[in-house]
């Protein structure tokens, strides 16, 4: 999941080098929290969370057995 996440965000940003990405378990769900640099951050939440919802989207379709939780830190 986490190279899925990669492949994603990698091609939205400019700073590939800044990116990380974190996994914890938390109460049997798996969540992760992306790290990228300050001025990427808004490529990747896009106009209205568009581009995350739709980043969280597609991370969610591929996981049938359990919820992402996919967020951003800041």
């Amino acid at each position: 999941m986490e190279e899925l996440i990669y492949n994603i965000i990698s091609n939205i940003v400019e700073y590939k080098e800044d990116i990380k990405i974190e996994k914890y378990i938390k109460n049997a769900r798996e969540h992760y929290v992306l790290t990228v640099n300050e001025e990427d951050l808004g490529k990747v939440i896009g106009k209205k969370g568009m581009t995350i919802n739709a980043i969280r989207t597609v991370l969610n379709s591929t996981n049938f057995t359990k919820k992402v939780y996919f967020n951003i830190a800041e």
